[in-house]
């Protein structure tokens, strides 16, 4: 996976540099880039969703146990409405089924049928680093999309329980080494709650 400097952990990534990014994927890889943001889902929890899914009419998905590193399922609502439409245009587009991946392989090496086969992660993540390269964002990866989703809640000021039930860790501890905090920033607000005083 690509992570900053091809090691460590993946860069989390500004507003600007995410939409950068999904507007120079084709619409497959954008719907996947854009949904694992929206969830903080894994490479794999959202790459093997299907089209059963996504519930269209209130705006969530389920990601299934037996694709998340917990083994527990956990729903996420997608607070973009564009983003719902543009799955449900994709479903209608290449008529999956309910069973059917949201994201097949549709590589001409296979005999697989659209929505029969997803599309391996290996694949996502050479997608990707070809994208990130070509966008001249260092650091970037799959792992990006989830760690940028926790760090903007945070500096949202979402609870760290609150941000856990988005992305679904097993603890805190292991929250905490996703969020990424600009130390500037933060000796800022220190001195400035000693200001007031």
């Amino acid at each position: 996976m690509c992570k900053t400097n091809r090691s460590g952990k993946a860069a989390v990534l500004t507003p600007q540099q995410l939409e950068t990014f999904f507007a120079n994927l084709p619409i497959k890889y954008g719907l996947l880039a854009e949904l694992m943001y929206l969830s903080a889902g894994r490479v794999k929890e959202i790459s093997t969703l299907k089209v059963r899914n996504i519930n269209f009419n209130d705006g969530s998905i389920t990601i299934e146990k037996s694709s998340t590193k917990t083994k527990e399922s956990r729903s996420v609502p997608i607070p973009r409405k564009r983003v719902v439409e543009d799955l449900k245009n994709w479903v209608q587009e290449h008529d999956l089924g309910a069973d059917d991946y949201l994201f097949f392989t549709d590589s001409r090496n296979t005999n697989y049928r659209k929505g029969e086969k997803a599309i391996s992660t290996r694949s996502v993540d050479n997608f990707f680093r070809k994208a990130f390269d070509w966008v001249g964002i260092v650091g970037g990866s799959t792992h990006s999309m989830r760690r940028s989703m926790a760090t903007h809640l945070m500096e949202k000021h979402l609870t760290l329980k609150e941000i856990q039930d988005i992305t679904g860790h097993k603890n805190l501890t292991s929250l905490q080494q996703y969020l990424d905090s600009d130390k500037q920033q933060t000796f800022q607000k220190y001195r400035a709650l000693f200001d007031e005083e």
